[in-house]
């Protein structure tokens, strides 16, 4: 269940803190961390900004938190398609596929965490860290949904599963970040497709 957060200062006024941050995500997935204002945090979530600081703390807090809730949903997400019953190597199409959606987002194109990695590399450790950890949890459920296609007889076997769980995380971020620098997502689509042809038996 949602954690409700009243609002503050004023009138008290209850609000669903997960419905906040998803609505928050949106607005630093598009603009940045740095040119990300309250005003428009304010616009999007309806609250002011004195209600998010009191809930959150201040940006960098609100931020860390919007990226804490981006691993637990949307990356959670693609672990959980790698981790479904049935054909490993159809998982891996699904969870590409929904990379590819992020492809062609508009105002959210790509992935929040490969922005952030190229706005602030590793300047904010904290935000380092959710993105790290976020993002070995996902190379892992790549590596053993390889694995099981591989016995399975779905997938190659003369290339090392780790290695490639590797490369479809790579394959991924460098195929986002192309995608929101151009907007054209084609070069994503041809990307996936390009690297799961060549995975297949």
């Amino acid at each position: 269940m949602a954690r409700t957060v009243k609002e503050q200062p004023g009138r008290p006024r209850e609000f669903d803190r997960t419905a906040v941050l998803a609505k928050a995500t949106d607005v630093f997935w598009e603009h940045g961390f740095t040119q990300t204002t309250y005003a428009a945090l304010e616009k999007a979530t309806g609250l002011h900004r004195q209600s998010l600081v009191y809930a959150f703390g201040d940006k960098k807090s609100l931020f860390q938190a919007v990226l804490q809730h981006y691993a637990t949903t949307r990356v959670q997400a693609i672990v959980n398609q790698l981790q479904a019953p049935g054909s490993p190597i159809a998982n891996l199409r699904a969870a590409f596929d929904r990379w590819l959606e992020d492809a062609q987002r508009e105002a959210t194109t790509g992935c929040l965490f490969v922005n952030t990695s190229g706005e602030l590399g590793h300047t904010e450790p904290a935000f380092t860290q959710v993105i790290e950890q976020s993002t070995q949890h996902l190379t892992q459920a790549f590596q053993q949904v390889i694995q099981v296609g591989q016995a399975q007889g779905e997938i190659v076997t003369h290339l090392d599963a780790a290695d490639l769980a590797k490369q479809a995380i790579a394959v991924g971020d460098g195929a986002l970040l192309r995608s929101r620098a151009s907007g054209e997502p084609s070069f994503a689509e041809a990307a996936f497709r390009s690297f799961l042809t060549s995975i297949e038996r």
